[in-house]
């Protein structure tokens, strides 16, 4: 879980090959304990180390681990205040699908919507905190489209500031 927060409950159980009712056993133990905290939402219950990540990272987490939010923060951190139509065409998605990930996103309090005549315009609320955690926890979302910010983002950096990784996070 250290490194790798904000897995989602069937990912830990593919992972352990536990029944269910013997993992949800273990894991509501390690909740109780204080061990792990859980955040339910929607029909995803995601599992984080306790005590050691924010309830405003959780929530960033929990959107990152999901493969078409990630890729609409990854395009809004490159490209903020995109219209639905911008981000419509960087996805293989519909207009309602993608309406609902916006909305989704929006009450989370991950992006923000605001009216601009008649078009919508989308920013994430705090991109140095979901690009920190892009690159902390890099290596958990197998994902080429996350290299790639990563790679971009570190190259903007200052030189010789230093990019943490999970491990060291963890530690």
């Amino acid at each position: 879980m250290r490194t790798n927060p904000g897995v989602h409950f069937r990912e830990i159980q593919r992972r352990t090959n536990l029944s269910i009712g013997v993992l949800e056993y273990h894991l509501n133990n390690l909740v109780q304990r204080g061990l792990l905290t859980v955040d339910k939402a929607e029909s995803f219950s995601r599992y984080f180390p306790g005590g050691q990540i924010d309830k405003g990272k959780q929530r960033i987490l929990s959107a990152l681990r999901q493969e078409i939010p990630r890729g609409m923060m990854l395009f809004l951190l490159r490209k903020p205040g995109a219209t639905h139509g911008e981000l419509l065409a960087n996805f293989t998605i519909s207009g309602g699908t993608l309406s609902y990930h916006i909305n989704k996103l929006s009450s989370m309090g991950v992006i923000k919507v605001e009216k601009v005549g008649r078009e919508s315009r989308m920013t994430v609320i705090d991109p140095d905190k979901v690009a920190d955690l892009l690159i902390v926890y890099r290596r958990t979302f197998l994902d080429k489209l996350v290299d790639d910010f990563v790679a971009a983002y570190v190259a903007k950096r200052a030189p010789g500031e230093r990019v943490r990784d999970a491990e060291e996070d963890a530690a």
